[in-house]
């Protein structure tokens, strides 16, 4: 006995590590190839839900508007589904080879420690000891069998419907159906942002619409085209934000700052909720006021940020979740950043005069999530670009160009190519483009390489000084608070047109599809083309000054004046 050198404590816990991994190792295969069988037989291009709304659009005379979102959002949720089952599949196939080698291993060890003495066959009796090792002999050959097979199709097998999925675009309606606006997802923002407003210039903040379908027409005097309008009682510079079909701004009135939420369909108020504040209001401007930053949203909450410092978040049918107060702001204007969100974390860029940082908070409990310090000042709202690594958080200051990754905070580069007090944000391309400006500086085109971006060119002519320029593939536009508009080719900073407007911007120009709207302080609309040269689509008057952005989502135009709220659309 002495030469089998026994461990029998180690080797029986081996033998139980041994069981429970080849336990966990069946089971796992099992699932893995009834997964692949259930992946097999579903068939994206004849899902029963699909083709009964696809055949409910076509029999639609009028409006389509909510089908088309249905199609959208569920072909999205199918996609999204379907890749993160693609995901779990490997997953599940890292953890089942982890288990087979944990498996073998054990059992090797449990053999080394309680060796078998060899059995002494009796004649013409049944070894039950032999029957038991061929059974066993079985059970292992069916496991290993089981894994080879699961293995191979979580690692090696990609089913037609990977194919179809991934070639397969997005759900256009019949050629019956009138045409309608495609939504495109921005990179790295959940998919659902595309199609709602959720912050100050849409999704990521950098002027872009995620449809390409709005009016070009409409008169405020005769009603044509604008479904409702209604009179605000709350003062505030902001601009609205728009999720599913509710609108939602802050302001403050006598009853102290407000945060009201309106129906999309009718402008009737839902709710409105005051925020209260210990701290006693500071000192601000009246082209400022204490509700100039816009309000931003996740999809299940809003949130609000006023002079006082405090931010407050809402649930979407307006029951509070969580407020903290953030310090009050000391500088020049107060409060002027507005808010961003990625679905997941709530961002604020929080410079003044006695401390200039950038944070960001979870959306569900407020609790702060990081914090990085700054060196300058900055009225301007961050931007979160798409890349192709994934969001970059992107601010602008009295000096420079700042990204930053949005999960932890961490500075990952800074160009200095601003000056003065800056309060436009970012233009983006589309592609790899960043484009900024603002007067007393040059407006930079940053083209995003390696770590650091390089600058592409530079322009000192006409400069914004409160309106963020908006950026496509070929072109950047700039409107100014003297009334100009410029547009410089994107590659190479050349000026290809100038147009001289009667007064100026504080709203910033939005985006949608291949024409820009920009609304001027006397609350003119001026529609044109993206081109070559100005080519206008038309100046439409709303009656009354405008400051705020407006959005532009789902082929309807949400502007707030300084009275009123319109809903332009069909």
């Amino acid at each position: 006995m002495d030469e089998f050198k026994q461990k029998p404590m180690l080797g029986m816990v081996a033998r139980t590590v041994a069981l429970v991994a080849g336990v966990f190792v069946l089971v796992l295969s099992v699932l893995l190839i009834a997964d692949h069988v259930r992946l097999l037989q579903m068939d994206p291009l004849n899902d029963p839900v699909l083709l009964e709304l696809r055949e409910k659009l076509a029999g639609e005379t009028g409006s389509n508007d909510a089908i088309v979102e249905q199609i959208r959002t569920y072909d999205l949720y199918a996609r999204r589904m379907f890749f993160s089952t693609q995901a779990q599949r490997r997953s599940g196939g890292m953890l089942l080879l982890g288990g087979a080698m944990l498996c073998f291993v054990a059992l090797k060890l449990s053999w080394l420690w309680i060796p078998q003495m060899p059995a002494v066959r009796k004649p013409d009796v049944v070894d039950h000891w032999e029957l038991n090792g061929l059974f066993r002999q079985l059970m292992a050959g069916t496991g290993i069998f089981l894994v080879v097979i699961s293995l191979f199709l979580a690692f090696v097998v990609q089913s037609d419907l990977a194919t179809v999925m991934q070639s397969l675009p997005p759900p256009t309606p019949t050629d019956a159906a009138p045409e309608v606006a495609v939504v495109e997802e921005p990179a790295g923002l959940p998919a659902e942002f595309a199609a709602n407003w959720p912050s100050l210039r849409g999704p990521g903040n950098y002027g872009v619409a995620g449809s390409s379908d709005a009016p070009v027409k409409w008169n405020v005097e005769s009603g044509e085209g604008v479904l409702w309008s209604v009179e605000l009682d709350t003062r505030g510079f902001n601009s609205p934000i728009v999720w599913g079909n509710r609108l939602y701004l802050s302001g403050t009135n006598d009853a102290g700052s407000q945060v009201v939420c309106f129906d999309g369909d009718t402008g009737k108020i839902q709710w409105a909720k005051t925020v209260t504040s210990e701290v006693e209001a500071p000192d601000v401007g009246e082209d400022v006021g204490l509700a100039a930053p816009t309000m931003a949203c996740d999809g299940e909450r809003v949130f609000a940020i006023f002079a006082t410092g405090d931010l407050a978040a809402f649930d979407l049918d307006g029951n509070p979740v969580w407020q903290k107060n953030i310090g009050v702001p000391e500088n020049p204007y107060g409060m002027g950043s507005s808010l961003i969100s990625d679905g997941e974390r709530l961002y604020v860029q929080y410079d003044h005069d006695e401390s200039q940082k950038v944070m960001a908070f979870d959306c569900k409990t407020g609790e702060q999530v990081w914090e990085t310090a700054r060196k300058h000042l900055s009225w301007a709202t961050p931007a979160l670009i798409p890349t192709k690594d994934g969001l970059l958080l992107v601010l602008n200051d009295e000096q420079d160009v700042t990204g930053y990754d949005p999960e932890s905070g961490k500075q990952l580069w800074q160009v200095s190519c601003l000056g003065g007090e800056v309060a436009p944000s970012p233009a983006f391309d589309g592609e790899d483009v960043i484009f900024v400006a603002n007067e007393y500086a040059e407006a930079t085109a940053l083209k995003l390489t390696g770590e650091t971006p390089t600058i592409l060119w530079q322009y000192d002519d006409y400069l914004p000084e409160i309106a963020s320029p908006v950026g496509t593939k070929g072109f950047f536009f700039i409107t100014t608070t003297v009334g100009e508009i410029i547009c410089l080719d994107a590659k190479t900073g050349e000026v290809k047109w100038e147009h001289e407007c009667d007064e100026g911007f504080n709203s910033s120009p939005v985006l949608v599809g291949d024409r820009i709207y920009a609304i001027d302080l006397e609350g003119i609309v001026h529609i044109f083309k993206v081109a070559e040269a100005y080519e206008e689509l038309g100046t439409i008057p709303m009656g009354e000054p405008v400051h705020a952005t407006p959005a532009i989502v789902n082929g309807r135009i949400y502007i707030r004046s300084e009275e009123h709220l319109y809903c332009i659309g069909q």
